[in-house]
């Protein structure tokens, strides 16, 4: 008798306090992962939506059920259609879970190599936008650029950074230890009055990082000073020691 009441228990009372609980902790995520993105407004007004459904069907009021319930299955295709983006960097963050799949290891020179690199870059104030690939593989926006393949060294970065240089346009980005692309066109974030007075590389830094799991450093061809985007967010006004901090980081989580 203690074992069938102990399965009553469970099912009457354990399980729905655990469904509860996922359903909680599955919603409480995915508003994290849009909060302070574009699709949070759209998300609010369908809530509404929703809730003019409900109130009109309760009060038995057919025709405005019927538009309504049409109008919320466009606007779930239309949500799909026009915030790709944001769908693409939640699916992106929950693959990022150490659990699914195995990251990779790179050597530590790439933090004192880049550290050193983007340091003097900030002395010459030569402007400059460095991603470094994570999980998420960047193969749309190293074919917008120029194929370069080469080894990561101070001397490559600054010579492609160098405004006589035809490839300081645009982002350089890196893969383990090379430098796989310059003059890489990156999305702009629309978060535009989160940076304002700053100029196209902070767009694009930010945009990138509110897309895929990137490490983006850039430097400020004005002042010199060095800013940091990673998980959507931007830091300004880092220090080397601060980077070489998030670099090393980037490159322990990589290796769990």
């Amino acid at each position: 008798m203690n074992i069938f009441h102990n399965i009553y228990w469970v099912k009457t009372y354990l399980l729905p306090v655990v469904n509860i609980s996922i359903i909680a902790f599955v919603i409480y995520r995915t508003y994290l992962l849009i909060s302070g993105t574009r699709a949070i407004q759209v998300i609010k007004g369908l809530a509404l939506i929703i809730l003019a459904l409900w109130i009109s069907q309760f009060l038995g009021l057919g025709t405005i059920s019927w538009l309504l319930n049409q109008l919320i299955q466009v606007a779930v295709i239309a949500v799909i259609i026009l915030f790709q983006p944001e769908i693409r960097r939640m699916l992106s963050k929950i693959g990022q879970n150490r659990f699914l799949g195995a990251f990779f290891k790179e050597s530590i020179n790439i933090i004192d190599t880049l550290a050193n690199s983007v340091e003097e870059l900030s002395n010459k104030k030569i402007g400059a936008l460095i991603v470094i690939e994570s999980n998420i593989g960047l193969k749309n926006y190293i074919e917008s650029g120029v194929y370069i393949d080469g080894v990561l060294g101070s001397g490559l970065l600054l010579s492609i950074f160098k405004e006589v240089s035809p490839l300081h346009d645009g982002a350089v980005i890196i893969r383990g230890e090379r430098i796989i692309a310059a003059k890489c066109i990156l999305p702009l974030t629309e978060r535009h009055e989160l940076l304002e007075g700053y100029g196209t590389r902070h767009l694009a830094a930010l945009g990138l990082a509110e897309e895929t799991d990137a490490f983006i450093i850039v430097v400020s061809g004005e002042t010199g000073k060095i800013s940091i985007a990673s998980n959507g967010k931007i830091e300004m006004g880092a220090s080397k020691n601060r980077l070489k901090e998030r670099l090393n980081q980037l490159l322990t989580n990589k290796s769990r």
